[in-house]
């Protein structure tokens, strides 16, 4: 990377893999989250699972959801405001909450914290912790990822790490096999990292600055096209909609024009081969091209290249984790896209890195 480009965002990005290392080397060793105490914090186990947060904190938490769901476990992902203000009576004695907050300090998940039962089983995912979501919460499970000057890079990925380490803990399994799978995501992000530029600059070509832009996916990687989605829209004032791939077949698709651009994320999935959701959106990404329509496809599948589409190969990865590869590959687009805009990378100009408005 040029260093006319190292910015303050792609110093925070370029420290992601170390963010990783330090994280998984905590929470793989004995203890690091005590199955006693996380069982102590709700009244029937297993618990009903509540995952809560605002933005990229939101976000990060659909692979464990996924991961849960795949051990038949309740698991939901929910927003802390409408949590708030329209479903707090769902939580119940036997239901274990986990907030997760950057700074453990925004407007929904402190007025959240005042709201709860003193009993309520509070597990906090915070990367401050000072906080006061770190001072409330019955279990403390920190981010570890150091500051975060811009928008969220390393904590999105330090919360997707840190949420699949507490759900391997709720499905009674030992931490091993997500630290394994954490070490080939900090390989495969310090290859990609290595050839920033080779990477990013094509993918900035192709995209062009389009109108808009819609990225989409399903499953547990549903948290790629969101987190990417955001990220677009912070850093490159992009109109960036995230949708589920199969939302958009139910109407949206009227939409499809040339002046667009669409990213698909096209993971095979868990068991290593070309399922039926991987099929779904590939066909989706062929569709969409048959009407004039631009894709960026980040996959892991084989796939011909082919008039408007822009292949990105992908790192197989297993446990859900595949966002921690995809959101990069984000990151770096969206910093291109930003510096040939004219754009400071990863600057708020209206909204603050805490936000405390409601």
């Amino acid at each position: 990377m040029r260093g006319s480009a190292m910015t303050t965002m792609m110093e925070e990005v370029f420290e992601q893999p170390a963010a990783l290392a330090g994280l998984r080397k905590y929470y793989s060793s004995p203890g690091a989250i005590p199955a006693k105490a996380l069982r102590k914090l709700v009244s029937r186990w297993p618990p009903l699972v509540v995952f809560t947060g605002m933005g990229s904190s939101l976000f990060a938490a659909y692979p464990a959801q996924a991961y849960l769901s795949s051990q038949g476990m309740r698991a939901f992902v929910w927003e802390t405001a409408e949590l708030l203000h329209h479903h707090l009576k769902i939580l119940r004695p036997d239901t274990l909450l986990v907030a997760v907050s950057q700074s453990g300090e925004t407007v929904e998940i402190t007025q959240l914290l005042d709201r709860l039962p003193e009993k309520m089983g509070l597990a906090a995912v915070v990367n401050v912790e000072a906080s006061t979501l770190a001072r409330r919460g019955k279990l403390l499970l920190p981010m570890m990822a150091g500051q975060q000057s811009t928008v969220s890079t390393k904590t999105y990925m330090a919360s997707v790490a840190v949420l699949m380490y507490l759900a391997a803990a709720i499905a009674g399994e030992s931490p091993r096999s997500v630290t394994q799978e954490l070490i080939r995501v900090i390989e495969a992000q310090e290859r990609i990292l290595d050839r920033a530029e080779e990477i990013a600059a094509p993918a900035a070509e192709f995209f062009n600055q389009p109108p808009y832009v819609a990225l989409m996916s399903r499953g547990a990687d549903l948290a790629s096209a969101y987190q990417g989605s955001l990220t677009l829209k912070e850093v490159v004032r992009l109109g960036a909609e995230a949708i589920s791939a199969a939302q958009f077949r139910h109407g949206p698709i009227e939409i499809v024009s040339p002046l667009h651009r669409y990213v698909i994320f096209a993971r095979q999935g868990q068991r290593g081969q070309r399922n039926k959701t991987a099929k779904f959106l590939i066909r989706l990404a062929e569709d969409i091209c048959s009407h004039r329509g631009r894709v960026l496809l980040l996959t892991d599948v084989p796939f011909e290249d082919v008039p408007d589409v822009k292949l990105i190969r992908v790192e197989p990865l297993r446990l859900f984790l595949g966002t921690l590869v995809d959101t990069l590959h984000i990151q770096l687009l969206a910093h291109d896209l930003a510096l040939r805009a004219g754009l400071e990378p990863g600057k708020f100009w209206i909204a603050e890195g805490v936000t405390r408005e409601e």
